[in-house]
This record gives C-alpha cells, sequence and structure tokens, in this order.
C-alpha cells in the first residue's frame, strides 16, 4: 500500500482561471458563497479521512500501515505534529516503509530543516522506488543546503522518469541556474513550459536565463509572457489558500481523501474484515469517479467474495449517482456478463461507447462479450475492428483474429495474430493461437 498526501508539485504554477460570464464582462460567475462551502467540504472531507484512518489503526494496533494511513491523514490536514508521531511509529513497527520517510522529509521541510529533509529522502531511496515527487523534494533540499551538483544528480533523475511532471524540469532549470549554465537552465525550464504552459515561475526562468545568456529578443518575449502570467495570477489567485480549496483544491482534496479510504479498505480487506472493507471501498470509487483502480478493486472485492450480484447492485448505484462516468458502467456490464445477464451487460457497454466513444475498452468489452455468448458476431466484428482502430494493441488484435475465427475468416485471423505477435513477439499464447490457426484444414 502507499501512502497518500496532497502533492506540492503544482505549488508556483497558477490555477486555471475562474470562470466568465457568456458576456465577457470579465465577471466571475460564482458567488461569494462558493469559497465558504467548498473550504467547509474540505475540511468535514479532510476530518473523515482522519477518522477512518484513526478506526484503522485502532482496530489493528500492531499494523505498521496503519499507523502510515494515519500519518498521512494527519499531514493532509496539516497537522504535522501529529502526522511526525504517527510516522515515526510506523517506522519503528517496520524500518523500510518508504513512504513514511517521504512524508517526513516533507515536514522536515516545510519545517526549513534542509539536512533532515535530505537524510530521510534519502531512506526512503534505500527502502523504495525513486519517484519523481521525492526526488524533487530531495533536488529541494539539496539546493537549499547549496548542494548543486547533487540537486541537479537527483532532478536529472526525476526527468528521466516516465511521465516526468513540469515540476521536475523546472526545478532542474532551477538548480542548473544555480550552478551557473544559463544554456542547460533554459533547455529544462522550456521542457516545464511545454508540459504546462502556464507555469508561471518556469516562464520567468526563461525569462532570466534568456538575460544571462545575452539574448534580446528572448528576453523581450518571456518578460512580457510572464507579466502576462503575474497579473492573471494576482486577480485570480488573491487568496490562494481559498482558492486551493475551492475549484482547483477540492478535487485534489477529495481524490486524496480517496485515497486514504481506499487504503483503510485494503487494510480491513488485509485482516479479514469484508464488512469493513465493502463500504470503504464503494466510498473510495465515489469520492473519485475518474479512478478507474478503486472500480475494479470493487468489482475484485465482490467476484472474490462470489456475490457478483451484490457488486452489479454497488455499481448501478454508482451509475444513478455519476450517470456521466462511463467506468461505472463498464464495471457494471462486466458484472452483469458474470452473472450471464448479456442483455444488461450489452446496454451497459453500450452505454460505455456513448458517454466515450474515442475509449477503446467499450468496444472490445461488447465484442468480447459477443464472442463468449455466441451471438451477433457480425456485430462483434465491426466492435473489434473499432477497438484496434483506436487502440492497435495486441490484445485487441487478438480479440479481433478469435472473431473472425468464429465468423469463418481464417486468413483474416491469422493476420490480426501476425500483428499481435509482432506487438508481443513472447506471449506463447499468441504464438500457440497462430499455429493453430495456420495449422487448421481449409474449409
Amino acid at each position: 500500500m502507499v501512502l497518500v498526501y496532497l502533492s506540492n508539485s503544482t505549488l508556483g504554477q497558477s490555477a486555471a482561471p475562474p470562470d466568465r460570464d457568456p458576456a465577457g464582462s470579465g465577471q466571475s460567475l460564482s458567488s461569494s458563497s462558493v469559497v465558504p462551502e467548498a473550504q467547509a467540504e474540505a475540511a468535514v472531507l479532510k476530518s473523515e479521512a482522519v477518522t477512518i484512518a484513526t478506526q484503522v489503526a485502532s482496530a489493528y494496533p500492531d499494523d505498521a500501515l496503519t499507523y502510515a494511513l494515519l500519518g498521512s491523514a494527519y499531514y493532509n490536514t496539516g497537522q504535522s505534529v501529529e502526522a511526525t508521531k504517527h510516522l515515526q511509529r510506523c517506522i519503528a513497527l517496520k524500518p523500510n516503509q518508504a513512504d513514511a520517510y517521504e512524508v517526513l522529509a516533507r515536514v522536515a521541510y516545510e519545517k526549513g530543516e534542509t539536512e533532515e529533509s535530505a537524510r530521510l529522502c534519502q531512506e526512503a531511496l534505500k527502502h523504495g522506488p525513486a519517484g519523481p515527487e521525492l526526488l524533487n523534494q530531495l533536488g529541494r533540499a539539496r539546493m537549499d543546503q547549496g548542494q548543486t551538483e547533487e540537486a541537479i544528480r537527483s532532478l536529472r533523475q526525476a526527468t528521466r522518469l516516465p511521465q516526468a511532471p513540469s515540476e521536475s524540469h523546472y526545478l532542474l532549470g532551477q538548480a542548473y541556474l544555480q550552478a551557473g549554465d544559463p544554456a542547460q537552465a533554459k533547455a529544462s525550464f522550456l521542457k516545464a513550459v511545454s508540459l504546462a504552459p502556464d507555469h508561471t515561475q518556469a516562464v520567468f526562468g526563461l525569462f532570466t536565463a534568456s538575460q544571462r545568456l545575452g539574448q534580446p529578443e528572448d528576453v523581450a518575449r518571456y518578460r512580457d509572457a510572464f507579466q502576462k502570467l503575474e497579473a492573471r495570477d494576482r486577480r485570480t489567485l488573491s487568496d490562494r489558500s481559498a482558492q486551493e480549496e475551492t475549484r482547483t483544491g477540492l478535487p485534489l482534496v477529495r481524490q486524496t481523501v480517496a485515497r486514504t479510504v481506499f487504503g483503510a479498505a485494503q487494510i480491513h480487506w488485509t485482516h479479514q474484515r469484508p464488512d469493513l472493507a465493502a463500504d470503504l471501498f464503494y466510498r473510495a470509487a465515489a469520492l473519485d469517479p475518474d479512478q478507474a483502480a478503486y472500480r475494479a478493486a470493487l468489482e475484485s472485492f465482490y467476484v472474490q467474495r462470489k456475490a457478483p450480484a451484490d457488486g452489479a447492485r454497488m455499481f448501478e448505484k454508482l451509475t444513478r449517482e455519476q450517470p456521466a462516468n462511463h467506468l461505472n458502467f463498464l464495471y457494471l456490464g462486466r458484472l452483469q456478463a458474470r452473472l450471464q445477464n448479456v442483455d444488461a451487460a450489452e446496454r451497459d457497454f453500450a452505454k460505455v461507447q456513448t458517454l466515450a466513444p474515442g475509449w477503446p475498452e467499450g468496444y472490445r468489452a461488447q465484442a468480447e462479450l459477443y464472442l463468449r455468448a455466441g451471438r451477433k458476431l457480425p456485430e462483434a466484428l465491426r466492435l473489434a475492428r473499432k477497438a484496434v482502430e483506436l487502440a492497435p494493441a495486441a490484445t485487441h488484435y487478438h480479440l479481433l483474429a478469435a472473431i473472425c475465427a468464429e465468423n469463418g475468416d481464417r486468413p483474416a485471423a491469422i493476420d490480426a495474430m501476425k500483428q499481435a505477435l509482432a506487438l508481443e513477439p513472447n506471449r506463447p499464447l499468441y504464438r500457440e493461437f497462430l499455429q493453430k490457426l495456420q495449422e487448421a484444414p481449409s474449409p
């Protein structure tokens, strides 16, 4: 289980501008009640996370992960003293819990203890993967200590990770400026801005690097861009703390609380308390409508308990609460298929396609449903081809090959399997199926 905490990777970036009225007068559409209402919801959610994590720690006092979860929940409410107490207890029980060190490193940095923050980051790296947030934190601490070369090493490692965030490139640019290398700094700032065009500080970094490189045209361009972003920031973030818990921050609070709730569900499930886990898996899915992993866990929970009908009822509830969420209909359809409710599953998968027409999974799921049920095979072929068109993945070609074979088109099935093997040549299942197709007697 991974600890959950509010990311600071967006610090220093501007938020999206608020909604404007249709007439373009520049007046915000929100009423003055939006901010206090959002703040109240955020406070309730954070309190819920702490309460749930406290209950888990009380239920399983010898499980180190419960204190990791509780410490993380307190950190997210700004209660660093309480967070530290529980995270240290976690480490006492389980010294290799990397995420506990990572959150403690954040607490130390926020207290100005940069040397301790760097030490804790290094402890985290000894026991867990080097994620971008951890490497960014180490880079910040090293820069603050004046250890520029060490900071560059950590931040270069962060930028080389898959899907490295813009903040890693921005911080690397800062480190290069500190090292007196404006050319490298400019390249890093350009990458940060390509990932986050409204990153005000990265644009200012481009202005600074261009000055040091003696590039007057770029100096003027980036000065103008920075001034525009800064002016917008002043308008939209005049009260930064309030803004962070309204339009831009409240979704982040919900997502983070959902991760805490999900972690609590996992711990209850590990301790053989499905009665306590079920509602929490559902709550996590309800809090974060975009997280497929929570829905997959909820589905798996009911499948493992051999209660797919109960799972279907939970997803039916989610579809009523979140009627525009295609993920809910996908997992509902999967459970209906397990229950042999082919017509219901068919409707659910069709709904996925309506809500997310550019997502291949809805087409793939319905094609597979028809293949397994042995019905509407020409329609299954159309759906499988659509999935391949949207995402030419090996699994989609494999499904297309199986449906082509069922439709009596062996040459097309062979061609599809060759495509699958070209993408994933080391899958024995694919090689065996292709061989079976090639050795089958001609009709």
